[in-house]
């Protein structure tokens, strides 16, 4: 099967406009030359950038620009800082050193994006000022039916010239100051005027205060840490750059259904929501129907229930639900589409986001795919969910505020009977990056550096804990050259020993789960883990320790020979058989190396069958880690965990 590029980039919208064609970007008058800085580029165009000088010099960011590094600088025109400041009554010398922070910090990624790389959605690095920019496009309009496309930042600017190379970096030249959105949220949907259903159920819910948290003034970390960072050995001979997650931020994401969802489908006002969420959740949670419909700040109460579940505690922008664009070309072989699994705000929930490459129509929650639930034998209808809406399908909506975005959706979400126990009935891989919310809004999960041997540390990040602390906890960067899920994995160097708050089961009922196993060499540790129910007080040992030194093909206890080895397709099922006995299963053929091969071929990958017990949808479980052999230098990779059902590992449940 062909691999499928640029799945989550602006395809969709250009098979929209399908007379259509991209607005060029000229040389223009910007020519560049080797040598060439941020700072000497905006100096030889002065007649142009002036303002952008004064303001970048004020911030005290200047002498950053002249000297080598990685830049993404958006830089206003002198004629758009001028509609700028006439919008606020200002002058340039009005402007105080705050507010050229602010400015200066908006325009400036501290990494190089070329547009012509970024998908339609978030850049994968915040810039200076703690913020995600997110790229969409609009039409110029057109004669005869034909029409141009033009790249926007943040919506309300547009590049006029794009992927200016020099020495430190690339400059894009925009029409406009870029948003530095400052409202709150909660405020962001409160004003849209597209959404005034959701919004009023927003406000009656209580959720407000808890929706304007934005930085935890408590965290503080060495400044070393962050401007220096430190090198780690993740397998053997290779070493990973990583810094500190600077500031502990909480932000949100919400999935919101406009005016005009509601009303096809029947809803017309926040009453009638009322009425809907009620149907919905008494008959999804039977012991509490009728207890709690009289205070809708009330967790229980169905309305309460209804919002929580559209709410996402991290910050996503649409490009980034899923594995980056441009490693699902590397990392699919378009046997299953990508997913991941997130728990949204409401108790004890789940929510799958899934991207259809298949026909490249967008990207879904709560969808069944052509990988029905991950058995050979299902049979089910496939299901489209609801589809999220793009960046550019926003129009000129305001998505993005201080401590979160929002997202428009073409159908109405709940965690009803139906997904619950339909559309969640499957295997459930769980990538570990997803698990934490610092890990999303902080951009650590895709981030796309100036290297492939990055990463971000963090201490104590959310849902995880270390019992020590001598040891590092990072997120690798994805990339294109690594044996993973999904291009990123959390590695763990030193004497460890932490848990992971896991992520809830649909429905009760007996369940396996599993963990992946990834050989990493002598450095790699020998592990025990354990589970713990409702507390994480109660450990109880899960099977004897993991060697992870051994490769899945070297190890005994796992027993794993090459597919190309055996004789047939019995002698394949004999195989799987036997590693199943011995608690392990071969890693899925959907997913490849970057050298293409598939993890069910590779010998240092496997899956571990930690336990199969029953598992209850309303209470937390807790999975442990412990390193049980005295190294100092020990690694170790976690790479996903699957949550798997009896219907599907009982029913011929296949490689993927």
């Amino acid at each position: 099967m062909a691999r499928i590029r640029y799945i989550l980039a602006a395809t969709a919208l250009v098979s929209f406009f399908l007379t259509s064609c991209f607005d060029e970007v000229a040389p223009g008058n910007y020519y560049t030359f080797t040598g060439n800085t941020v700072a000497s580029f905006l100096e030889e165009n002065e007649d142009d950038f002036s303002s952008f000088i004064h303001i970048l010099r004020k911030s005290e960011i200047w002498g950053e620009l002249k000297t080598y590094g990685n830049f993404t600088c958006f830089a206003p025109t002198n004629d758009a800082i001028g509609k700028f400041l006439d919008s606020r009554g200002q002058t340039l010398e009005d402007l105080t050193k705050q507010d050229c922070d602010t400015i200066a910090w908006t325009h400036l990624i501290k990494s190089t994006f070329f547009i012509k790389d970024i998908p339609e959605g978030s850049f994968p690095m915040v810039n200076m000022n703690d913020r995600f920019l997110t790229l969409s496009f609009d039409s110029l309009g057109g004669t005869e039916g034909s029409g141009r496309l033009r790249y926007c930042v943040n919506r309300n600017t547009h590049i006029i010239e794009s992927d200016d190379t020099v020495q430190n970096g690339v400059i894009h030249i925009v029409d406009g100051v870029i948003s530095f959105g400052g409202d709150y949220i909660f405020d962001m949907i409160q004003k849209d005027s597209n959404s005034r259903i959701f919004a009023e159920a927003l406000r009656l819910v209580g959720l407000e205060d808890s929706l304007k948290a934005w930085l935890d003034e408590t965290y503080t970390i060495g400044e070393d840490s962050v401007d220096k960072g430190l090198k780690i050995e993740v397998y053997e001979g290779g070493f990973y750059d990583v810094w500190y997650w600077e500031k502990k931020k909480t932000c949100f994401t919400f999935f919101v259904e406009p005016d005009s969802v509601f009303r096809r489908n029947g809803i017309n006002n926040v009453e009638d929501l009322k009425r809907y969420a009620k149907k919905v959740y008494d008959e999804s949670y039977p012991n509490d129907a009728g207890r709690y419909d009289d205070d809708p700040t009330d967790r229980r109460n169905p309305l309460n229930r209804f919002i929580s579940y559209h709410m996402l505690p991290f910050y996503c922008g649409y490009s980034n639900f899923n594995t980056r664009s441009d490693l699902i070309e590397t990392y699919y072989t378009g046997l299953t589409d990508p997913e991941d699994y997130f728990c949204p705000d409401a108790a004890h929930t789940l929510m799958r986001i899934s991207t259809d490459i298949r026909n490249n129509t967008g990207v879904f929650i709560n969808g069944m795919g052509r990988e029905g639930n991950g058995t050979r034998s299902f049979s089910g209808p496939m299901e489209r969910g609801v589809r999220i809406y793009t960046p550019t399908e926003m129009g000129d909506v305001e998505q993005e505020g201080r401590n979160g975005i929002f997202h428009y959706i073409d159908g109405i979400i709940t965690y009803d009977k139906h997904v619950r126990e339909d559309i969640l009935n499957r295997r459930l891989r769980v990538d570990w990056t997803t698990v934490s919310p610092e890990f999303l809004t902080s951009g650590a999960r895709h981030r796309k550096g100036n290297s492939q041997t990055e990463g971000i540390c963090f201490k104590q990040p959310k849902n995880f804990h270390l019992f020590n602390e001598d040891c590092t906890f990072s997120v690798r960067s994805p990339h294109n050259s690594c044996y993973v899920y999904e291009a990123n994995a959390i590695d763990i160097v030193g004497n460890f020993d932490f848990y992971i708050k896991l992520p809830p089961v649909p429905t009760d009922g007996t369940y396996e789960l599993r963990l992946s196993y990834r050989n990493a060499g002598s450095i790699a540790g020998v592990v025990q883990n354990f589970l713990a129910e409702d507390t994480p007080e109660r450990w109880m040992p899960l099977g004897i320790p993991t060697d992870l030194r051994m490769t899945a093909e070297d190890n005994p206890n796992i027993g794993w020979v090459a597919d190309a080895d055996l004789q047939n397709d019995e002698a394949i099922l004999m195989l799987d058989k036997s590693m199943r006995n011995r608690g392990y299963m071969k890693s899925s053929d959907a997913i490849t190396t970057y050298e293409g091969i598939a993890h069910r071929d590779k010998e240092g990958l496997a899956r571990r069958i930690l336990t199969t017990q029953y598992v209850y949808a309303e209470r937390d479980y807790y999975l442990r880690l412990k390193l049980v052999l005295d190294n100092p230098k020990s690694e170790i990779t976690i790479d996903y965990m699957e949550w798997v059902p009896k219907s599907v590992f009982d029913s011929d449940e296949d490689w993927h």
